[in-house]
């Protein structure tokens, strides 16, 4: 990899760099998706840590408390909001704009604009992951990883479940003819995937083997899962990581094949 970048020339490196700032601008010229995407997990996570009840344990959840449960769901939301409900409607209208069709008359190439846009996804998604976990931590004492492999699977199933939303966003770009169609493509999947993330109730509360099995088979529960185990020091298995790289491989592929940049 270091090979590769070295390889780039620094006027190429520069102009990638500047094509990233300008997206960050951009994007903090329109800080709705933000504010969604940061902006509620970080107000939820403070009410429920403000709550008593939800830090204490409870016997029905295994030991630990609601807040800890609900947590890694957060982690999740922020992943799905930030790559998935963002990244397909900005594409889709710089489609819709001729943006990708004149940038391919450029010395920049198109597929530049896509690498910054999953960039800017990437900086993004770690400044609010990063803001749930200090507060967290800080604020309500939340229970983090307590060994170097939890943490270590931690990282892994975020950036793992990062990865497979960026792909599935980059599908729905693929064939979204507007933003407004992007918009109803992502809404129509956003709604599932929240839900096999914990974010609306607790999946082990729900005594269902199609339930749990879909969780098991979906990005987004293999990524709660797999987050949860490690949050209380345990081992997810090989399972969720294999699922999430699956997804994040196949999404990537079918977008590389399908996107169109007019």
């Amino acid at each position: 990899m270091s090979a590769l970048v070295s390889s780039i020339s620094p006027r190429r490196r520069r102009a990638f760099g500047l094509l990233v700032a300008t997206e960050i601008k951009l994007a903090w010229r329109r800080p709705v998706g933000l504010a969604v995407g940061v902006g509620i997990p970080l107000v939820l996570l403070v009410i429920f840590g403000s709550i008593p009840t939800t830090t204490r344990p409870m016997a029905k959840l295994g030991g630990i408390s609601f807040f800890n449960l609900y947590v890694p769901s957060l982690l999740v939301f922020v992943l799905i909001v930030v790559a998935l409900m963002q990244l397909p409607q900005q594409l889709a209208t710089y489609r819709q704009q001729g943006v990708l069709r004149r940038m391919s008359t450029t010395p920049v190439q198109p597929t530049w604009l896509l690498a910054a846009q999953v960039v800017v996804c990437v900086i993004f998604s770690v400044i609010g992951l990063a803001l749930l976990l200090a507060v967290g931590g800080v604020a309500f004492g939340l229970a983090l990883p307590h060994t170097l492999g939890g943490y270590l699977v931690s990282l892994a199933s975020l950036g793992l479940t990062l990865a497979s939303m960026v792909g599935l966003g980059l599908c729905c770009a693929a064939v979204a003819r507007s933003p407004q169609a992007a918009h109803a493509i992502t809404l129509l999947m956003f709604y599932p995937l929240a839900f096999f993330s914990g974010l609306y109730f607790p999946i082990q509360e729900i005594h269902s083997g199609v339930v749990t099995e879909l969780s098991k088979v979906l990005p987004t529960g293999a990524g709660f899962n797999a987050l949860h185990a490690a949050f209380t020091g345990q081992s997810p298995g090989a399972g969720p990581l294999l699922v999430l790289a699956g997804w994040a491989a196949g999404c990537s592929l079918v977008a590389a094949r399908t996107f169109r940049w007019e």
